[in-house]
């Protein structure tokens, strides 16, 4: 199973949880994350940075929470 969050170039992401067959899939539902504003990370299962095309495929992402100003 993978590990549920990595750290990439300082910054905390988080695994969606799911195992993608393809990168097509993969790709499909990272462009989803990042409509939402979502940075995402594409990594291959076999380990490293995905390299385009054979093997199982993970998702991790992250979002900056931001300040919301509320009204009284």
């Amino acid at each position: 199973m993978p590990i549920n969050y990595r750290i990439i170039d300082n910054k905390k992401y988080m695994w969606d949880g799911k195992i993608y067959d393809n990168e097509s899939d993969a790709l499909n539902i990272a462009s989803g994350y990042k409509k939402d504003n979502f940075d995402v990370q594409l990594i291959s299962a076999e380990g490293g940075s995905a390299p385009g095309g054979q093997g199982k495929y993970l998702i991790y992402t992250r979002r900056v929470a931001t300040a919301t100003q509320t009204t009284s």
